[in-house]
């Protein structure tokens, strides 16, 4: 389970959480210009996990962004 306050305030969402298109929108235009592609886990030689505890961990709460894959894997969970 996402701690969607957690997800709002780490891309600056203050809005109201109603599933409708508006917030889908406001939701997409705030995700995409507060969490960068970030691939340096892998040049690292870190690897990337999908478990959604570790994207977590690393985009809401470290503050750092991640491959789409992580992206939309939060997204989705967000939603």
């Amino acid at each position: 389970m996402i701690d969607i306050d957690a997800y709002f305030r780490r891309i600056g969402y203050s809005g109201r959480g109603e599933p409708s298109l508006a917030t889908l929108h406001a939701l997409c235009a705030a995700h995409v210009l507060s969490i960068p592609f970030e691939n340096l886990d892998v040049l690292l030689g870190r690897g990337v996990s999908l478990d959604p505890e570790a994207v977590d961990r690393k985009i809401l709460h470290d503050g750092r962004g991640g491959y789409c894959f992580e992206q939309n894997t939060l997204f989705l969970r967000a939603l």
